[in-house]
């Protein structure tokens, strides 16, 4: 007797993550590009119940991971990136493990061990948007988890995301050790051209007012000491 296939449905927060070059290594050097991936696996099965995460299946070179909370996907996220970052300071380029990470949470059907719905589709979607090295979250995401997060932010900008209906607005977590955390300043090196012709004046005006004070100071004693030289010598009479 065949057995009913039983759908669960529920809010969950699922996050996809890709190597970056990966399908690239393979061609250069099939034997490398394995041993990376075993040892990306590894690293990543290690953190993913810290936070509670549930992998739902392999891709290739990514993971579906399901997660019972936004906070906790984006935690583990970072930890991950974190590690890789770590990982990757001490060995030769062709060796870096770099990883893509895309967060969205939405309604998710389970089903014969896998998962399905927008919450997958759109996860999928905002990982291929996220730079390497980098975490991409929705604006559901950003929402449930801004306050609580410990890390910032960044408006990503708003994405007309394959096969989903609305353009959807994104947003990348900035992380402490990635170059993204001199935005701000870079920004407000971006106005210094308009600063330092300001500067530049304002120096000039102290100096010429220097300068004027020096030549009225060395005028009223020219005049001084001529008015001096200048005046009768009273003699007495005889």
């Amino acid at each position: 007797m065949p057995t009913e296939n039983i759908e669960q449905r529920k809010l969950a927060a699922i996050m996809f993550t890709d190597m970056v070059g990966y399908s690239a290594l393979s061609q250069r050097d099939d034997r490398l590009a394995l041993e990376l991936l075993e040892e990306h696996r590894h690293l990543l099965r290690e953190i993913f119940p810290r936070f509670h995460g549930t992998e739902i299946k392999t891709i290739g070179d990514a993971f579906l991971v399901e997660f019972g909370s936004a906070l906790e996907a984006a935690q583990c996220a970072i930890e991950i990136q974190r590690t890789l970052a770590k990982r990757n300071h001490d060995v030769t380029l062709d060796r870096r493990i770099e990883l893509k990470i895309g967060i969205h949470i939405g309604d998710v059907v389970h089903r014969d061990g896998d998962v399905y719905g927008d919450g997958v589709n759109i996860a999928s979607r905002i990982e291929q948007l996220a730079g390497a090295g980098g975490i991409c979250v929705s604006m559901d995401v950003e929402r449930q988890i801004r306050n609580a997060l410990e890390a910032r932010f960044e408006k990503f900008g708003t994405a007309d995301l394959k096969n989903i209906k609305l353009p959807m607005d994104l947003f990348r977590i900035v992380l402490p050790w990635e170059k993204g955390i001199e935005l701000p300043a870079k920004r407000i090196s971006k106005k210094s051209p308009v600063l330092v012709p300001v500067a530049i004046l304002i120096i000039i005006a102290l100096l010429a007012g220097w300068w004027w004070m020096q030549r009225s100071s060395k005028n009223e004693q020219l005049v001084a000491a001529h008015a001096v030289r200048a005046a009768p010598t009273n003699t007495p009479d005889q």
